[in-house]
């Protein structure tokens, strides 16, 4: 367990013990599911309305409009890996199968699971063992590559660019050998939800049109490439270089359409409380909870982007985040 874990373990303590309400807001939200449901027939219902678009319009939607959705579906699935939607391996299991029929992404959604509990949040901040560190090595070559960076971006662009971006760079320069842990996947529900995917994208280029079926492949890798304006500019805002600090809160507009994943610092001292309950954490205890973030995911993404997406920026061990910390206050000056 890192040092960032037990300061987040030691906290939660100190704060039931000033405000042990805060326990009656422990457990899961099973309503989550309404919410999840209502996402997977939003993204079809995309899919269906560009069925006669040319593929150029499609992209725009994707880029606009689409990658949004399937972040805000994304959310339960980092709920569902806190087990916070249904209960039990058989309540987590359909949550992430009804999960998939909007996402439809090869069954990646059981690979997060498996992962974040047991890798992110045990191991915070332990570039070893938290896998949401970007491998050290590649990230050293992209920074020293700016036309590289350019051309990454610009494939990330594309539908499926990122799958074929990261095999590249994975040829150029292998990642290190790290201690990752995950928690035991079940085999048949990866199956299951592989083939879930297959037979709906099947479906969708079948019955609705091949335009259905590339606007919902192409929201899904922009989502989750250097173009996921908010799924990115999350992940840099939740453990950013430009203050010392554990983890990091956004008390913005967008946890509406994101279910309060805004409230980060909260989620990691109170791991079991649901997206609903956060707010009212924060509302209880705001002595503790003042480790906010005052940008927002797409002024940080922007600034990213406008270095050519380098990774210095999206981590603290580079030599140059110690020196040159762009994210901080005063060099932050791009508009909302």
């Amino acid at each position: 367990m890192s040092s960032d874990r037990q300061w987040h373990g030691s906290r939660s303590k100190k704060i039931l013990q000033d405000h042990p309400e805060i326990k009656q807001y422990f457990g899961n939200y099973p309503l989550s599911i309404v919410f999840i449901i209502a996402l997977v027939i939003l993204q079809w219902s995309l899919a269906w309305l560009v069925k006669d678009l040319s593929w150029w319009q499609i992209g725009l939607i994707a880029l606009f409009l689409g990658q949004f959705v399937l972040h805000s579906l994304s959310v339960f699935i980092h709920e569902a890996a806190h087990n916070l939607v249904f209960k039990g391996k058989l309540g987590n299991a359909v949550t992430l199968f009804i999960i998939e029929l909007g996402s439809l992404s090869f069954g990646k959604s059981l690979t997060y699971v498996g992962k974040h509990g047991k890798s992110h949040h045990r191991h915070l901040n332990d570039y070893e063992q938290d896998y949401e560190w970007w491998d050290k090595k590649q990230a050293h070559f992209r920074s020293s590559n700016a036309y590289l960076r350019w051309g990454e971006s610009l494939l990330h662009l594309f539908p499926g660019g990122v799958v074929l971006a990261d095999l590249i760079i994975a040829n150029i320069a292998p990642a290190e050998s790290r201690n990752i842990q995950s928690a035991f996947k079940s085999p048949s529900l990866n199956i299951a939800l592989i083939s879930t995917s297959i037979f709906l994208y099947t479906c969708a280029w079948y019955y609705i049109s091949w335009q259905a079926a590339l606007y919902l492949f192409w929201s899904l890798t922009l989502m989750v490439g250097n173009w996921g304006i908010t799924f990115k500019g999350q992940s840099i805002a939740e453990h950013n270089i430009y203050r010392d600090g554990k983890t990091y809160s956004t008390y913005r507009w967008t946890n509406i359409p994101f279910f309060n994943t805004g409230y980060h610092d909260e989620h990691h001292t109170f791991a079991n409380i649901p997206w609903i309950h956060l707010p009212k954490v924060k509302k209880i205890a705001p002595e503790y909870f003042t480790n906010d973030n005052p940008y927002s995911y797409s002024e940080i993404w922007w600034l990213w982007a406008k270095s050519t997406f380098k990774p210095v920026y999206f981590n603290r061990y580079t030599p140059e985040s110690n020196n040159s910390l762009s994210f901080k206050p005063s060099s932050l000056k791009v508009g909302n």
